[in-house]
């Protein structure tokens, strides 16, 4: 597959994953705010009119799996970028090590906000989501790709 396509299709998916995710959490949030603060002024489109059906909590704690359902999207587009993007196949493996770091230190400062000071809220909880921000974008594949190639070009030109 030629290089333009390929780094067209993985733009495209990266594209349709932030807009999705955007889209849904964006309008769970809305769903959330007129529960909480009962405001009928928002509005929800209608493909995700089923969320009137939930409770705030169930609507809440609804976020969490989806966060983990994001994270493995985007490490899936994230590893097959590099995969089929970089001639050093190793990259692939660095995809996955920063996944899990990722994954590890949100866990660790989540937990800690919740076993120690029992609360999901809180610097640690903003940490976290910092955290999983950036897996949940394409900036871990970006990255590694361009250092791929980076690194490909000086072992090249240092021959």
């Amino acid at each position: 597959m030629k290089s333009v396509l390929k780094y067209a299709i993985f733009f495209s998916l990266f594209a349709i994953l932030g807009f999705s995710r955007e889209f849904l959490f964006v309008n769970i949030n809305n769903q959330l705010y007129k529960l909480y603060y009962h405001n009928n002024d928002i509005l929800i489109p209608e493909s995700l009119r089923f969320l009137s059906n939930f409770d705030y909590e169930t609507i809440y704690y609804l976020k969490y799996p989806l966060t983990i359902l994001y994270f493995i999207l985007y490490f899936l587009v994230s590893f097959y970028s590099a995969k089929n993007i970089c001639d050093n196949k190793k990259i692939t493996q660095w995809i996955v090590y920063i996944y899990a770091l990722l994954l590890i230190l949100a866990s660790i400062t989540m937990a800690y906000n919740y076993i120690i000071k029992v609360q999901l809220s809180g610097d640690e909880y903003t940490f976290s989501r910092w955290l999983m921000g950036i897996a949940q974008s394409p900036l871990v594949a970006f990255f590694t790709i361009a250092t791929s190639k980076l690194y490909s070009k000086f072992n090249t030109e240092k021959k």
